[in-house]
């Protein structure tokens, strides 16, 4: 059993603490109505890791020492187990959980390693904790807990570059965290006692990292449910995605706060060619099963905070509203259509599974503050997609020096959107004729003109 040395307050500390616990406390209760509201598996896993949250900042403080000496002198013992535990615990359930809400299981492979390694060695590591000197424990269990507090930042920073705004809260959250566990540790430890004023800071900090935490926690989950929800007047029937008109909707107000911001995005599309041929053999059931998978897999890679529509039945378009350089766009690119590749199990016409790959291919425009037309931004990057059917890859990019459709592996990406926005882009940006490394689609476009929608804006 681990020995303990109770960390007891003076009344001006027990007073900031206890009010900073009662303001965390109101964020863990903020959490549990909107638990019993959504009843959904992400406010569930919310609930507890904001729960955890607030036992580690009471247990670290102090404020469980104080409070269990001066009202039953309770032993000292279990609390300390306590201390050695709470962050391994928050740290397995936070990796864990942040891979599932970043979908690096998807989007990002070296982050998904990376997570899940740190969870196994937080596991692992937090358990062996007890069985070494009482001294070093809670210092093992501080490094453990701040290794994967850093690794949350790295990756919630990946995942903010690649398009995903909400991961820009999650990384702030992460960034407050780790000066807020530093100090409650150095606190834990007992070493070098801070200053009242040094304790007021990390417990600002601390509650302004978790507020912010569990506002991204919530806004995902709201997200979530509203791609699940019920407005058919905004949704596709079938993948729930935005109908055509929401989505054009969405580029338009989209392009308006460019033209404020300067900010750099793209716009993507992915088509599913001959569908004809799968309801042959799926019947109208299985394909719609088929667009189903398919918006699915594309939004692993794209998150769920970017406006992803059905333009038409083959046709889906999906807007990145900020992206941090160039590079992206091929990085994106190259996993929906590799994920896309992938084969789909759906229910034959006698009744069968049976696994199919579909023809499909990705398209990307890249978006910059010149405020080009939406109409001409959906045409370029449905002749892009059509233009990457025939290449390797399945993926094509709209070089806007050269107008060409070039696969994205081969395409003259510069640093910096700087850079990029320096390139003049060719005449009325149109798709121009073929050469060694650009391909024309114009004159096969009206393949896929068939079910396009009317104009819309």
């Amino acid at each position: 059993m681990l020995s303990v040395t109770p960390i007891l307050m003076s009344t001006p500390e027990l007073i900031l603490w206890s009010a900073s616990a009662g303001a965390t406390a109101l964020v863990v209760v903020l959490a549990l109505v909107d638990c019993i509201y959504s009843r959904t598996q992400a406010s569930i896993q919310a609930l507890a890791y904001l729960t955890g949250c607030f036992l580690f900042f009471c247990l670290l403080s102090g404020l469980v020492d104080t409070a269990a000496s001066a009202l039953w002198s309770a032993p000292a013992a279990p609390i300390r187990i306590a201390q050695v535990l709470i962050g391994p615990v928050c740290a397995v359930m936070g990796s864990w959980w942040i891979s599932q809400w970043l979908s690096a299981h998807k989007r990002d492979r070296f982050g998904k390693n990376i997570l899940h390694a740190v969870t196994l060695m937080c596991l692992v590591g937090g358990v062996l904790c007890l069985f070494i000197q009482p001294d070093w424990a809670l210092l093992v269990s501080a490094a453990l807990t701040i290794v994967n507090m850093s690794v949350a930042l790295l990756i919630s920073a990946r995942a903010a570059l690649s398009g995903d705004k909400l991961a820009w809260g999650l990384a702030l959250g992460c960034a407050l965290a780790l000066p807020t566990q530093i100090g409650l540790y150095t606190m834990a430890l007992g070493s070098n006692r801070l200053s009242l004023l040094m304790q007021s800071g990390v417990a600002f900090v601390g509650l302004l990292s978790m507020v912010i935490t569990a506002r991204m926690l919530w806004l995902r989950n709201h997200h979530a449910r509203q791609i699940s929800g019920d407005d058919s007047s905004q949704r596709d029937p079938i993948t729930r995605l935005y109908g055509s008109v929401a989505l054009v909707q969405k580029i338009i107000a989209a392009q308006k706060r460019r033209l404020r911001t300067r900010r750099d995005g793209a716009l993507m599309a992915v088509v599913l060619f001959e569908p004809e041929r799968l309801l042959k053999q799926v019947g109208q059931f299985g394909l719609n099963d088929i667009y189903i998978q398919l918006a699915r897999r594309m939004q692993r890679h794209t998150g769920v905070v970017n406006p992803a529509g059905r333009y038409y039945d083959r046709c889906f378009v999906v807007l990145i509203e900020s992206m941090q350089s160039p590079r992206w766009m091929r990085t994106m690119s190259l996993r929906v259509a590799s994920s896309l590749r992938q084969p789909l199990e759906v229910t034959s016409l006698a009744g069968e599974r049976i696994k199919i790959t579909p023809d499909t291919a990705v398209g990307m425009v890249h978006l910059s503050s010149r405020g080009e037309d939406v109409d001409q931004l959906l045409d370029e990057v449905q002749k892009v997609a059509l233009a990457a059917r025939g290449m390797r890859s399945r993926a094509a990019l709209l070089e806007p020096g050269t107008g060409m459709a070039v696969p994205v592996e081969s395409a003259d990406l510069n640093q910096s959107w700087r850079a990029m926005r320096a390139v003049k882009p060719s005449k009325s940006r149109r798709m121009k004729s073929s050469s060694t490394r650009g391909v024309s689609v114009s004159s096969n476009f009206h393949q896929l003109d068939e079910s396009r929608p009317a104009r819309l804006a």
